[in-house]
């Protein structure tokens, strides 16, 4: 649960713990006093459910960057990662045969299959995508590893 989330979540309970009680009171025969003790239970209550709330919500966008990655769309897994892996443009990639280039930041082109590319399924790159990678000396020259691509 993210920091904009939690204020949201706390401000709607509070609102709803005083706007509940003055709600039963005005529209139904129920006759609850505006006591500390009834506003902390709606107010713990409410809080509990826009927290369950959030979490629901963050754990579908989880599922649905399972089903980009799968379907060979853009995500990215290296938000938070600080890791050693250079940086790259996609030169070209020719999704049929499953390989392609990527310029690294020194302008040098380093070979990538699809293999390499993180995530499961179809796994392609565009011309023009950034990406995360580390480099391996191959008998053919260097390879790309571990491809991650990156949102701008």
């Amino acid at each position: 649960m993210s920091g904009n989330q939690l204020i949201r979540s706390v401000v709607a309970s509070a609102i709803a713990a005083v706007l509940i009680p003055f709600l039963l009171n005005r529209f139904t025969e129920a006759s609850l006093a505006l006591e500390a003790t009834v506003l902390s239970i709606i107010f713990v209550v409410s809080l509990a459910a826009c927290a369950l709330s959030a979490f629901g919500a963050s754990a579908n966008t989880d599922s649905d960057y399972s089903a980009q990655r799968e379907n060979g769309a853009e995500y990215d897994d290296e938000e938070f990662e600080d890791d050693d892996r250079e940086n790259g443009t996609v030169k070209w990639f020719n999704v049929s045969k499953g390989f392609g280039f990527i310029t690294r930041e020194n302008g040098d082109d380093v070979f990538v299959h699809f293999r390499n590319i993180r995530g499961r399924g179809h796994r392609s790159l565009s011309e023009g995508q950034q990406v995360k990678f580390h480099t391996r000396d191959s008998d053919k020259g260097l390879q790309a590893e571990d491809v991650s691509i990156l949102r701008v």
